[in-house]
């Protein structure tokens, strides 16, 4: 391989960890993560279009989810509890220093994903995420902002 070669390739392997940012192992569950909890234009009433559409399921792969939040946020907000933007609570759990929008689809009826019901409600709360190298990977929880 000559210099040229070994130059462009340095180039394109910077670029790639600069667009994208995240481990190789990390990078997967980040986007599942997205997928299935940060929607911006979520409301309560997409509950069964969006968790049909997306194919949520329980770990099983058939029956419905018994319940799913969305956080109504971009993926900036979200990965900055992460960092900044949270606390560590141990076990790489951290919680939203700030509230979010959420809302929190309910499994009303129906057994298998493509039969599934859900009733949807809003809330704002802090959120409990699992980061991994600094990128969100797993909803844990939210908290219930009492008055």
């Amino acid at each position: 391989m000559g210099v040229q070669q070994i130059f462009l390739f340095l180039v394109f392997l910077c670029a790639a960890v600069i667009t994208h940012g995240q481990p190789a192992n990390v990078g997967p569950r980040y986007k599942q993560f997205l997928r299935q909890h940060v929607k911006g234009d979520m409301t309560a009433k997409k509950c069964d279009g969006v968790i049909g559409n997306l194919k949520l399921t329980e770990p099983n792969g058939r029956n419905c989810k018994s319940k799913n939040t969305f956080i109504l946020a971009n993926s900036n907000q979200v990965r900055a509890i992460c960092t900044r933007g949270g606390r560590p609570r141990g076990n790489g759990l951290f919680e939203s220093n700030n509230p979010f929008p959420v809302v929190i689809c309910k499994h009303t009826g129906g057994e298998y994903h493509n039969k599934c019901k859900y009733r949807g409600s809003t809330s704002t709360r802090k959120v409990v995420i699992a980061c991994d190298q600094g990128w969100p990977v797993h909803y844990g929880d939210d908290i219930v902002l009492v008055n």
